[in-house]
């Protein structure tokens, strides 16, 4: 009894997490899949420093609360930085993600930072926005699924994903790269003129006969 209540158990898990998944997001978790160190690298910025961001992911990997700490740097009256460092505690109602899930999971707070809607990370992840839409972990520890997730929040999944892996593309380069100018179709090369008919040539006229012999 007590195998077929956790094989009973095993299986609503399992119909939970394809319930809540759809093939098109399935397949765009496939596409945001990136190693971790690379992941680390195209966060620093949203997490404050490199360290933090892996931190971040690590603890998202696990599934366990966890705390990262952020560098903030401040412009003083007189023209002079000032650094402190602020720890953020991260209470994780989701379970073990992936990589694809994570990138999906910082490239959504990422947008909702950057909308004004969030004023940071820890807020965008738990909640506590300007709105009183949950965060992203507990949308995703409720059954949603992520194509659900990034429409609730306005947002696009594909579009995002897309964005995401150019960021990727771009991480570590210490620049942004201007978009690719479109390839102008080559113009069609000219017709060479036909070769011109040389003219006919003149015959030339025929040599009077030479008379016979001296009269």
């Amino acid at each position: 009894m007590l195998a077929a209540a956790l094989m009973l158990g095993l299986a609503a898990i399992v119909n939970t997490a394809i319930a809540r998944d759809t093939p098109g997001d399935t397949t765009l978790v496939a596409e945001a899949t990136v190693p971790a160190d690379r992941l680390a690298e195209q966060y620093a910025g949203l997490a404050g420093s490199e360290d933090a961001a892996a931190d971040i992911i690590s603890g998202l990997r696990t599934g366990d609360d966890f705390t990262f700490a952020e560098t903030v740097i401040a412009t003083n009256p007189d023209g002079s930085t000032s650094t402190t460092t602020v720890e953020h505690m991260i209470v994780n109602p989701n379970g073990v993600m992936g990589y694809g899930e994570i990138n999906i999971t910082l490239a959504l707070a990422q947008n909702l930072i950057d909308s004004g809607e969030y004023p940071d990370l820890q807020s965008a992840l738990t909640g506590s926005g300007t709105t009183d839409t949950d965060g992203i972990l507990q949308m995703r520890a409720d059954g949603m699924g992520w194509g659900k997730i990034a429409k609730t929040l306005g947002l696009n999944l594909g579009e995002v994903v897309s964005a995401s892996k150019t960021e990727h593309a771009h991480a570590g380069d210490g620049k942004s790269k201007p978009d690719r100018v479109a390839r102008t179709e080559r113009s069609a090369k000219p017709e060479r003129p036909g070769k011109l008919e040389r003219p006919e040539r003149a015959e030339r006229p025929s040599r009077p006969e030479r008379g016979g012999g001296r009269p």
